[in-house]
């Protein structure tokens, strides 16, 4: 029987983060990340990585939405830092969409690595890299910071992942 992980996002304050996700990974049903986005600096020739949403912690655990805000509950005094549950339609877990979308993107270390491609007539082809699936979702690409912004849903922010433009041979 496969059980199917349910993910939260928790919204924390900047200077809490790292103490709350270290107390959210102490509890064996919890699995509690910063998910990454790896950027490319042109000048500098180098990739560095840097959070995909400020002060944002995803949780993947098997419990169900009552038992999560249980947990949260009885965890309360040591996350003196979390502001709150982002939630979707009064449920904090993320749609499986938007579960597919982390899964399909996010590397083992929950990083979403630099996406290598380049533009023709306007429209950024991707090559290869986790933006390949989803390259008809790019919207803007900012090519002095080498990033591209998504036109994906996600509690109202904008997902911007790291992007390499190279000469089409």
């Amino acid at each position: 029987m496969i059980i199917k992980m349910n993910w939260y996002v928790l919204y924390v304050f900047s200077n809490k983060t790292n103490k709350i996700l270290s107390n959210l990974n102490q509890r064996k049903e919890l699995t509690a990340f910063i998910p990454k986005t790896e950027v490319f600096h042109r000048q500098a020739k180098k990739k560095t990585t840097k959070d995909m949403f400020d002060n944002y912690i995803f949780v993947k655990s098997d419990l169900k939405q009552n038992d999560f805000n249980d947990l949260l509950l009885s965890m309360k005094d040591k996350n003196d830092g979390l502001i709150k549950q982002l939630e979707n339609a009064e449920v904090s877990a993320l749609r499986e969409k938007e579960i597919e979308f982390f899964n399909n993107v996010l590397d083992k270390d929950n990083v979403a690595r630099v996406s290598v491609g380049y533009q023709e007539e306007g429209k950024t082809i991707i090559t290869e890299g986790p933006l390949l699936h989803y390259q008809d979702y790019i919207v803007r690409v900012m090519k002095h910071h080498c990033t591209a912004q998504l036109d994906l849903p996600f509690f109202d922010r904008k997902i911007i992942l790291g992007v390499e433009l190279i000469s089409k041979n």
